[in-house]
């Protein structure tokens, strides 16, 4: 079972300078400021659109990405 936890954007406060940027562009809020650092303060509410992690002055954002390759020999033909 995947943890989903693992799958949201990572904040490294000790990079984060607390600009706010990433902040104000999150479109669906769930990025907000826990003493003085960007926080997920609701992670439900994120869509992983990443305009966090491009928008970050100091690239304390990361979104961790699962890549998944697919043998097509091994599909089935319709």
């Amino acid at each position: 079972m995947m943890d989903h936890a693992n799958w949201m954007p990572r904040i490294a406060h000790s990079i984060c300078i607390g600009c706010g940027e990433c902040i104000a562009l999150c479109p669906t809020g769930a990025l907000g400021q826990r003493e003085g650092k960007a926080n997920l303060i609701a992670p439900s509410l994120c869509t992983y659109c990443a305009a966090c992690e491009s928008v970050c002055p100091v690239n304390a954002i990361e979104l961790p990405y699962l890549v998944v390759l697919v043998n097509s020999s091994h599909r089935e033909e319709s």
